[in-house]
């Protein structure tokens, strides 16, 4: 008789640990620039009369890691979720935990763009408003 449930392995899916993994170095990436670009550059550019200003465009790059990371953590994590329900591989928390950290940082990431969109149709607005001598509300 064959049983209905597959057979309970200890072996955690490798889907399911690289979605954790992902997950974590893209929040301390995200958190070094954000102390970066926000703490120590804009003290360093006060510092040296703004000199400092090139050190913002050589952490763009870095910044742009995050959401990489958390868009590939996420689609790994679902990835993960869907293959140990059906192989009953070990490995469903890493799972989870990898999922919702990767998508709490890409939701993060799309408010960030609507509020940027928002700021720069309000600021476009405003501008038109001045440029047509309309009053701007």
């Amino acid at each position: 008789m064959q049983d209905a449930y597959p057979p309970v392995s200890n072996k955690n899916n490798g889907n399911a640990i690289t979605s954790l993994v992902i997950g974590i170095i893209s929040w301390v990436i995200f958190l070094i620039t954000v102390c970066l670009n926000w703490v120590i550059v804009p003290l360093f550019a006060v510092a040296t009369m703004g000199v400092g200003f090139v050190f913002y465009i050589c952490t763009f790059g870095l910044a742009c890691l995050s959401p990489i990371g958390w868009l590939i953590g996420t689609i790994l994590g679902n990835t993960a979720k869907k293959q140990i329900q059906q192989t009953g591989e070990g490995g469903a928390g890493m799972a989870n935990a990898g999922f919702i950290m990767n998508l709490i940082g890409l939701i993060l990431v799309a408010l960030s763009l609507c509020g940027i969109i928002a700021y720069l149709a309000i600021a476009g607005t405003a501008g038109i408003a001045q440029y047509f001598n309309m009053p701007s509300y």
